[in-house]
């Protein structure tokens, strides 16, 4: 009996589809190291108050992850600092987007101490994700 049980939760186990989100910790190293590139698609536009500007956010990563899974990290630069932001989505799917990790810095850090957001991606409406889905979708080969 216990072979069975045993056997079964494998086989339930690895039809999940997988979970690859980068940890802030990874998504912070991204940040450091990544080099500005004035070519990125841009995933989305707005408005921001605070900077009183319009603010385009490129997205500067793609990644297949295999099984059907997509995920992208996009960069914000505002007046006061950046975030990166990284997303997953199955492949085909705009609706299953989701937020999995942001890291932001301000000015006053130089951008060295990349910090986790708090809630990640809160500041998203929903026409936003979906431009951000469409773009991951676009640049994903």
């Amino acid at each position: 009996m216990l072979s069975k049980l045993l056997t079964t939760t494998i086989v339930f186990l690895s039809a999940a589809t997988p979970c690859l989100a980068m940890t802030p910790s990874e998504l912070a190293t991204f940040a450091t190291n990544y080099k500005y590139n004035e070519n990125a698609p841009v995933a989305y536009s707005y408005y921001d108050k605070s900077c009183q500007t319009t603010v385009s956010v490129p997205l500067v990563k793609t990644l297949d992850l295999g099984s059907g899974r997509i995920g992208g990290i996009t960069n914000k630069y505002l007046c006061w600092g950046a975030t990166y932001t990284y997303f997953e989505m199955t492949r085909g799917n705009l609706e299953s987007i989701r937020v999995f990790a942001e890291v932001g810095a301000g000015r006053s850090t130089r951008y060295t101490n990349w910090g986790p957001v708090a809630n990640p991606g809160d500041d998203l409406t929903q026409d936003q994700l979906i431009s951000v889905a469409k773009a991951i979708a676009k640049h994903t080969q």
